[in-house]
């Protein structure tokens, strides 16, 4: 399950939300049925050892796995990043699962979303509608799957609160998911999930 740092850190602090509701820690059970469907049938990632944490107000899952460590899963782009499966170098890491847990929580500048022309969104979005409530995200409408990434869509006036787990399930359908790696001057797809 989750490393012992996290679940102490959840059984002092609850669920709660960092950076003025920008990353929100949740509980994994309640997530199993997303990356389920995300998932699908691939051989290295697993619903029932991949444990979803916590998730950004744009839809970014940061999760956990024994045997992979710390990856995430970008809803809104349909790509997982997993540092574990994309690179040799420095892996396995040589710190424990612990130190490398107890480094989770990401930062603002990490946890925001970039709008089309590589502004960050969330200041910008609590403005124009308001901070989310419990168990709310950040939408964009229509999905950036059916949309497309990377274009107009990808901005503040395509943004709706909608609630989280209905809308991470949704976007976990529209399109298959892909493991990716950052690359100079972008990202590369490694290979499809399921």
């Amino acid at each position: 399950m989750l490393p012992q740092v996290v679940v102490d850190f959840i059984k002092e602090k609850g669920f709660c939300s960092f950076h003025n509701g920008l990353f929100t820690m949740c509980n994994p059970e309640e997530m199993r049925a997303v990356t389920a469907l995300v998932f699908g049938a691939d051989d290295d990632f697993h619903h029932r050892d991949c444990h979803v944490f916590g998730y950004t107000a744009f839809g970014v899952l940061y999760c956990w796995s024994d045997k992979l460590y710390n990856f995430r899963i970008e809803l809104p782009l349909n790509v997982i990043y997993c540092r574990a499966l994309t690179t040799s170098e420095n892996w396995p890491p040589k710190a424990s699962a612990e130190h490398i847990a107890s480094g989770m929580i990401p930062d603002e500048e990490e946890a925001d979303f970039l709008d089309v022309a590589g502004t960050p969104m969330f200041a910008a979005c609590q403005h124009a509608y308001g901070a989310n409530e419990t168990s709310e995200c950040y939408g964009f409408f229509p999905a950036l799957a059916i949309a497309g990434a990377f274009g107009p869509a990808q901005s503040v006036e395509h943004i709706r609160r909608v609630k989280a787990l209905e809308h991470f399930t949704f976007l976990a359908q529209l399109q298959r998911f892909y493991l990716t790696k950052p690359v100079s001057g972008g990202l590369q797809a490694v290979r499809p999930i399921g």
